[in-house]
């Protein structure tokens, strides 16, 4: 008995349809591969960014923690700020040594950096680049300074905050007085400085304003005078923020760019990165 084996082939839709899913995983290997360039180079750059904040914070955080005074604009340099000046992107801290940190904005050539003066002689540095927002705040103590030891003490005058006035007149001020504190006939001098908020609030932003209109210390005729409300700063807040060093990898200006780049595809864009943070100065609070 003959056995006859019979072949079956693939028919035109079984074909058609090996066809379209072989074509499917083709075009899919494709977007991987065609997508992996772009892929790497935002997330490079996107740890660069990261890497550059971090740099960022740990300068000012070094300097702003020893503070021992804080003035909101530059008081040295080549260009210092006149006395009553406020920058919301610039700040000087005084304690073991002068620095000033600003947002330098060349918008025509492109360029931002976050750069810092040491004192002296010495030039401005770039700190890092590509640092397209720097905004300081400040929060301080809402309560005048007191004297917490009378003028007649054998240990002598102490206050709560700033500098103790003379029992004697030392000009332009009467025994008693000086830019913080007025005499009232005591050895308890009472504050110049107004009472900002109620009693139990411990700390309040302070508005830009109030650190521009006086009273100055150490006096009115000083050239170096500064606002006496900086002596309630307890502490600083920071905004950094930073963009994509390459222009073909941002996007339209607005939300997720502060400067328009080149990149059209969504895929090659690396948005800015922004970080907020505070730092309570040790010099600047007492009793810490």
């Amino acid at each position: 008995m003959n056995t006859q084996t019979c072949v079956r082939g693939f028919s035109t839709i079984e074909l058609l349809i090996a066809s379209v899913v072989m074509l499917m995983v083709i075009l899919a290997v494709f977007g991987v591969a065609h997508a992996a360039p772009d892929a790497y180079a935002v997330d490079s750059e996107t740890a660069d960014m990261h890497q550059r904040l971090r740099v960022a914070q740990m300068e000012l955080v070094r300097d702003l923690a020893v503070a021992q005074s804080i003035r909101p604009y530059r008081t040295g340099g080549s260009s210092p700020d006149p006395p009553g000046t406020f920058k919301p992107d610039t700040i000087t801290t005084s304690g073991a040594a002068l620095r000033t940190y600003w947002l330098k904005r060349d918008e025509t050539a492109g360029v931002y950096q976050l750069m810092s003066y040491s004192g002296g002689v010495s030039l401005d540095v770039p700190v890092v680049d590509n640092v397209v927002a720097l905004a300081f705040e400040y929060f301080g103590d809402p309560t005048p300074p007191r004297m917490v030891r009378p003028l007649s003490d054998p240990a002598g005058g102490s206050t709560t905050y700033g500098p103790v006035p003379a029992r004697d007149p030392i000009g332009p001020f009467a025994a008693g007085e000086n830019c913080v504190f007025v005499p009232n006939g005591s050895d308890l001098p009472d504050p110049r400085l107004s009472l900002l908020a109620p009693a139990g609030v411990t700390l309040i932003p302070l508005d830009p304003a109030l650190l521009v209109d006086g009273p100055w210390c150490p006096d009115d005729g000083s050239g170096d005078r500064w606002d006496a409300d900086l002596l309630r700063i307890r502490a600083v807040g920071v905004t950094l923020r930073v963009q994509a060093a390459a222009a073909a990898l941002r996007g339209p200006a607005g939300v997720l760019f502060a400067h328009a780049g080149t990149a059209t595809a969504g895929r090659r864009w690396a948005p800015d990165i922004d970080v907020r943070f505070q730092v309570a100065p040790r010099n600047m609070n007492p009793g810490t």
